[in-house]
């Protein structure tokens, strides 16, 4: 174990992870980067940091553009046509970088586009900023949003975040948030993008380990990271949902795996088996 890893296992220990992490946090944000100009609302660098880990706006504009194109063209590929009026979730919002390509396209064509997120500033700051309802979420769910209310959820880089149990409870969440028909679209860590970009110690885990946490300590925070075979996500996934597509993460670039769901028809209630009284042969 390098010392570097040694110390971030005693601060968990003693609790003090957190302000260790808000610090470094700080220190990044301080980092000047060249301004960019994309015609949109551009986050503080505070917040560019606690979402991305650098306060750099090239990356935040164009990697938010692409993905934004890629999250619609799949939506597409299962019928979800955001050229028409949808309700779209984006389940961990941060400070908009997808939201930031889609919120205005998607109440323009007449449908309601909501995003949620643990942190309350990155909350406030999509609440000012872009178009569409914004609210914040617990680290478990619920959310408080109606069954069937959705035709689209999607998120990038939540479940990366998350332990195996909470990760479980909210695929649940998302089912019973989707229209029958509707569509998940979710990005993850998986094995691919594990060996080329993880840590060493990630990949050797997953290699006899289903589920991988690392740095166990300030769960939905980039602190925690989480890594999964496909076939164990696929397995994860096909309690709530049919598996669609799984794309696998990239070797030559840094893409986080990606699956996209369509929920399950809800389970019949069960009915109770009653048997009637078999007649006595004694005689009597």
């Amino acid at each position: 174990m390098s010392w570097k890893t040694q110390l971030r296992r005693g601060l968990e220990a003693t609790g003090l992870i957190g302000p260790y992490y808000r610090w470094r946090e700080a220190r990044l944000a301080a980092i000047v980067s060249d301004p960019v100009d994309d015609g949109l609302p551009m986050p503080p660098p505070a917040l560019l940091t606690l979402v991305s880990g650098a306060a750099g706006q090239a990356w935040y504009s164009e990697r938010g553009r692409e993905d934004a194109a890629q999250f619609r063209a799949l939506a597409l590929e299962q019928g979800i046509d955001l050229t028409q009026p949808r309700t779209v979730l984006d389940w961990g919002v941060g400070c908009g970088r997808i939201a930031r390509w889609l919120a205005a396209d998607v109440t323009a064509a007449g449908g309601q586009f909501l995003g949620c997120d643990i942190h309350p500033k990155l909350v406030a700051w999509c609440a000012g900023a872009l178009p569409g309802r914004y609210l914040r979420n617990d680290l478990r769910p619920p959310l408080p949003l109606a069954p069937a209310s959705l035709d689209l959820v999607y998120s990038h880089s939540v479940l990366t975040h998350l332990t195996e149990d909470t990760a479980r409870a909210w695929l649940a969440e998302l089912r019973r948030l989707l229209k029958p028909g509707g569509c998940a679209i979710l990005t993850f860590h998986d094995e691919t993008y594990a060996q080329a970009w993880g840590p060493p110690q990630v990949a050797e885990r997953l290699a006899t380990q289903a589920y991988v946490v690392w740095n166990n300590a300030l769960e939905g925070s980039n602190y925690l990271s989480a890594w999964t075979r496909r076939a164990h996500f696929r397995t994860l996934a096909e309690a709530d949902f049919t598996v669609a597509a799984i794309i696998e993460g990239g070797a030559d670039f840094p893409t986080q795996a990606i699956a996209v769901l369509r929920p399950r028809d809800p389970s019949p209630p069960a009915q109770r088996l009653v048997t009637k009284p078999q007649a006595s042969s004694r005689a009597g």
